[in-house]
């Protein structure tokens, strides 16, 4: 019931926004390396993966049904790797990632200050963190990152912050 509920709210989301767009006008390129947080059903993650379409989108999440429904919609696609892991714990190369995106789910994460933290590691110098979060402002992701992200501005309501030092 929850997959289906959640299908139905990304279809209502869609006829608001396209994501392809969006993350067009964020500036997803090519052959970014990219680590979506809470990928739920895949709402951004076909997305993601269509517009780096020579890149790679590590999609993360706990929620075994709505990674379920994303590995038979994303069967085809050869630059998705879907991780059940919290999002907190995930492990990747240090200075790996090109974007990390982190559209409404820092608020579900236990220790959101700790996962910051850790996902700035697997960022390049200059990459940036996609962040949309109506729970967690967007003013604490600085902090949260001992000032490695630093903000660059808005886009379509996602906050933009790249990655200096």
């Amino acid at each position: 019931m929850k997959l289906l509920i959640v299908r139905f709210l990304y279809w209502l989301k869609g006829l608001s926004e396209d994501p392809v767009d969006l993350f067009k006008a964020l500036a997803v390129k090519e052959a970014d390396r990219i680590l979506e947080i809470g990928c739920a059903t895949g709402y951004h993650t076909m997305p993601l993966a269509a517009t780096a379409s020579n890149g790679m989108v590590y999609a993360v999440d706990i929620w075994e049904e709505g990674l379920a429904h994303l590995k038979r919609t994303a069967r085809l696609a050869k630059n998705i790797e879907i991780i059940c892991q919290c999002a907190q714990a995930v492990d990747l190369s240090n200075s790996s990632l090109d974007k990390i995106v982190c559209m409404d789910t820092l608020h579900d994460i236990p220790d959101p200050e700790l996962a910051v933290k850790r996902w700035v590691a697997f960022l390049k110098r200059g990459g940036g963190l996609l962040y949309r979060d109506a729970v967690i402002p967007a003013e604490r992701i600085p902090a949260y990152s001992d000032g490695k992200l630093l903000p660059m501005g808005t886009t379509e309501g996602v906050h933009i912050f790249t990655r200096q030092q």
